[in-house]
């Protein structure tokens, strides 16, 4: 599967391949530094570490839904280097449970950050990130289907799929955002539709009353 067209005609098989072939770069989010060590027998992972893994995604997809390279790689780039600096003064919070009262604050830490940031990067950094908060452009829209797609690479794992049920995170959590994000971007839909499959076929997901979002 080279091109465009070969993916979006492979098997389901063949995709699924593909994802968990491609989950090999994940490896690389398990590997510590300076002779540390983590316990990965709990599902841990950092906001640094899921736009690693959105930078490892975007060579593989960003190809195959951009085949006459009309999107601006240095912008993509960019924007997923910024796109969750408001998360910083209060952690992440996940979307099934995000309320508009967090996406505000998440608003307000964005500016409190970038404010703080040295001036070279604060004027970009801020653009990218309110260009990515308002999908304003058509690479803003890529990284958002990427966004919302990668978390799926990183759930389908034998560990880190139990932090669905733990936090209570049902099928339909799962997939409205990501069928939503993805319109346009036919590949991306692709894999969303193979690995949700086989993730719901495993029993996955939350099944219980939803979570009380507070």
């Amino acid at each position: 599967m080279h091109d465009t067209e070969s993916v979006l005609r492979a098997s389901d098989e063949e995709i699924l391949a593909t994802i968990y072939s491609l989950k090999l770069g994940y490896r690389l989010k398990r590997t510590m530094r300076y002779g540390t060590e983590r316990d990965h027998s709990v599902h841990t992972e950092s906001v640094a570490e899921h736009k690693f893994a959105l930078l490892y995604l975007m060579h593989y997809f960003l190809p195959l839904e951009d085949p006459k390279r009309l999107l601006d790689v240095g912008t993509v780039c960019s924007l997923i280097t910024f796109h969750d600096f408001g998360e910083i003064p209060n952690g992440d919070k996940p979307y099934h449970l995000k309320t508009a009262a967090h996406e505000q604050q998440e608003r307000e830490d964005a500016r409190f950050v970038f404010d703080h940031l040295p001036p070279l990067i604060r004027h970009l950094g801020y653009e990218r990130w309110r260009e990515y908060d308002e999908r304003s452009t058509p690479e803003a829209r890529f990284v958002d289907a990427l966004d919302k797609l990668e978390p799926m690479f990183e759930l389908m794992d034998p560990v880190c799929e139990k932090s669905l049920k733990r936090m209570e995170f049902t099928y339909q959590h799962h997939i409205v955002k990501k069928l939503r994000a993805t319109e346009g971007f036919p590949v991306m839909r692709r894999f969303v539709e193979v690995g949700s499959k086989d993730m719901l076929g495993r029993d996955v997901f939350w099944t219980g009353p939803p979570p009380a979002t507070g």
